[in-house]
């Protein structure tokens, strides 16, 4: 694959997980918090107004299926605009079009400020990974434990647990808990659609780290994924760095996932 290729493989799955999660937020939550995705073209604008965080309020899988315009930028500023949203994020992987993007994204007072990394494998068997605790692929039983661990983890409000807990069982989707005994203690979850599977929503409890709860989770996660017909995998961290150390980069590393490329985030 080349650049454009691989970028819009890694996108657009990401963007159909996100636009199944935005769908399922329960109605009373969503109307409180604003939750919508408005779509530019083949483009994402996630939107969270009530929750301060590029995660829920950000723009992604821009200028791959086609170039971005100024007038498109424009359209996403007035969208953040309108909802009171200060602190977004819009994010370009590097094949993003046209070359003049950031230099618009700049001209309207955005920055580069940090990068999340896009990590793609194939679905070859990954190498074993040891833990000690229990793996499950979980229904609704276990769907509010699910949320909550998300959640605290993640630092989520706690009212977002039943949003989470929301996709399990939903199509497309297969969930997993790691269980120390009975009680579910690491979470992590598959979205597919046609040869390509997103992972993620990957937590641990602080109590029950590095016990390989993760590394366990996505290996079962590869293994299913190619088992519904998968080609690639795709997922995403935080970037690594000298400075800030990423162990979610390291298990993604161990299970044989590479660096695809690094998304830039240009914030206000």
């Amino acid at each position: 694959m080349n650049d454009l290729e691989l970028a819009s493989l890694a996108e657009f799955i990401e963007r159909d997980a996100m636009i199944d999660f935005y769908a399922c937020a329960p109605a009373p939550l969503a109307t409180q918090w604003g939750v919508q995705v408005v779509t530019f073209d083949s483009a994402a604008l996630l939107l969270v107004p009530a929750l301060k965080a590029i995660l829920f309020n950000r723009v992604f899988a821009l200028g791959l299926a086609e170039p971005v315009t100024e007038s498109m930028l424009e359209a996403m500023s007035q969208t953040f605009r309108v909802a009171g949203v200060t602190k977004f994020a819009i994010q370009l992987t590097p094949a993003a079009r046209p070359d003049a993007l950031r230099e618009w994204l700049r001209a309207r007072g955005l920055r580069h400020d940090d990068n999340w990394s896009r990590a793609v494998r194939g679905v070859e068997p990954p190498p074993v990974a040891p833990t000690d605790l229990r793996l499950e692929r979980i229904g609704a039983k276990h769907a509010h434990a699910f949320g909550e661990i998300a959640c605290r983890v993640f630092d989520f409000p706690p009212e977002m647990s039943a949003w989470v807990a929301a996709t399990v069982g939903r199509r497309d989707w297969t969930h997993y808990c790691a269980f120390d005994g009975d009680k579910p203690v690491a979470t992590g979850a598959l979205f597919v659609r046609g040869e390509v599977g997103w992972l993620g929503i990957g937590a641990t409890l602080p109590t029950h780290r590095q016990r390989g709860a993760q590394g366990a989770i996505m290996a079962q996660r590869i293994r299913d994924g190619g088992a519904l017909g998968c080609r690639w995998l795709v997922t995403e961290t935080g970037e690594e760095t000298p400075q800030h150390p990423n162990p979610s980069f390291h298990n993604m590393s161990r299970t044989g996932f590479q660096l695809a490329y690094p998304r830039a985030n240009y914030t206000p």
